[in-house]
């Protein structure tokens, strides 16, 4: 084990280097796994436990046939974290909630600077269809809005982390979609919601934006049940991690 840890350290620090040198960048393909073996003094079946962690890791991508890449993908391994932690009952749903309402709080009020126009469009489209459209269709542009708010704020981290924290809960948050629109009034809540959102958001207007994003949040709140704390297994829709919101 400790031979192990010390070959993936290697490896690491190899990248490291690389990346710091300019002999590497983002998709780049790393040298074989035999001559990154022989560089390094290590076995081959070091380097391929050391890849293997490193994708599990989001930092590298590999292609059958074509070679391992340098990649820059956090969401699937935060997005494991999540899971096993609700499995284990070290966080809870609630618990993931009330992080993912900060963030979008942060992605919103920098969105607020950085939107395009064409962002704004698809928004108002999308609040627009959101009046009339299924339940299920609700969903998809659902989640898309809020999807287009993170991309808006041109901050990757938080962009990666809420789409991990989508991925977790995307069954949690359908429920919920659900539950708030068998009901007129809190339908009705949500939908405002969303379109005072997008309001802030084409006039700039910050203050407004935050209190558009917490009233938002406030809804789900106020509709989260004591089972939904439950830890679950992960649905087909989380395996498959699509961006989830509300």
């Amino acid at each position: 084990m400790a031979t192990q840890q010390k070959s993936y350290q290697k490896v690491l620090t190899y990248l490291r280097n690389a990346l710091n040198d300019g002999k590497l960048s983002l998709g780049q393909r790393l040298p074989p796994e035999r001559k990154l073996a022989e560089h390094l003094g290590i076995s081959r079946n070091s380097v391929r436990e050391a890849i293997r962690q490193l994708e599990h890791m989001g930092f590298l991508v590999s292609n059958r046939g074509a070679g391992n890449f340098i990649s820059c993908n956090i969401q699937q391994n935060l997005q494991d974290s999540f899971s096993l932690l609700i499995l284990l009952h070290k966080i809870s749903y609630r618990q993931l909630a009330e992080l993912r309402a900060g963030l979008e709080l942060q992605a919103a009020l920098l969105a607020a600077d950085r939107i395009t126009d064409e962002q704004l469009t698809q928004l108002t489209s999308i609040v627009r269809e959101m009046k009339t459209c299924s339940t299920s269709r609700g969903d998809q542009l659902d989640k898309k809005l809020h999807a287009i708010i993170a991309e808006a704020s041109k901050n990757e981290l938080i962009i990666q982390i809420l789409r991990a924290l989508s991925g977790t809960i995307d069954c949690f948050i359908s429920d919920m979609r659900r539950r708030i629109f068998l009901n007129f009034e809190t339908g009705s809540q949500l939908q405002y919601a969303h379109e005072q959102i997008v309001y802030a958001l084409r006039h700039h207007d910050k203050v407004q934006l935050a209190l558009a994003v917490n009233y938002h949040f406030s809804i789900i709140n106020s509709n989260m049940h004591p089972e939904d704390e439950k830890a679950k297994e992960p649905c087909e829709e989380q395996k498959n991690s699509s961006n989830s919101s509300i």
